[in-house]
């Protein structure tokens, strides 16, 4: 009886092994396949904040930062209004502004801001996370740096000092 009950034992834990480790591998295969997606600037359709259709077809070069935000975010306000002021940012920078919230308090944050009309800069609505989901935002804020070459370089999930993503801005641009 105790070695019926050891060999039941034993399947039953080889088995729950086994489904561990495809779950693992399956997990690790779509984060790979999430990863190679935007390795390169993929091509997608938006809505700015005045309901304007964007495609980022339209971006042929970078250098790009996309930042992934919410107006209550006071990490998100000090990022953007830093990189905003920032005496070092390169005139052929484009900045994606990204956010899920409504177009009214989006539209409030950008006016505390200030000082964006001077930038390349696009504020887009992703109320149904078509592009959060693609890039796999989890932490607001994030930031996804692209090279010349619209090649992913640098990623930046959660509260980021502006310099370093200026750092990374200037040093691929």
């Amino acid at each position: 009886m105790k070695k019926r009950i050891g060999k039941v034992l034993l399947v039953l834990v080889g088995g729950f092994l086994i489904f561990l480790i495809v779950g693992i591998m399956t997990k690790k295969v779509k984060a790979e396949q999430a990863a190679e997606r935007i390795r390169t600037l993929p091509v997608l359709v938006m809505k700015d904040i005045r309901g304007n259709s964007f495609s980022t077809d339209q971006i042929t070069s970078g250098p790009l930062l996309i930042t992934f935000f919410h107006p209550e975010c006071d990490h998100c306000k000090y990022e953007i209004s830093s990189l905003v002021n920032a005496e070092l940012i390169d005139s052929h920078l484009i900045i994606l502004l990204v956010s899920y919230a409504k177009v009214d308090d989006i539209q409030s944050f950008i006016q505390e801001v200030g000082n964006i009309e001077a930038l390349n800069m696009h504020i887009l609505h992703d109320p149904d996370f078509r592009m959060s989901d693609l890039y796999r935002v989890d932490v607001i804020p994030s930031n996804f740096i692209y090279n010349k070459e619209l090649e992913l370089i640098k990623v930046f999930k959660g509260a980021t000092k502006p310099e370093t993503i200026l750092k990374y801005l200037n040093e691929n641009d």
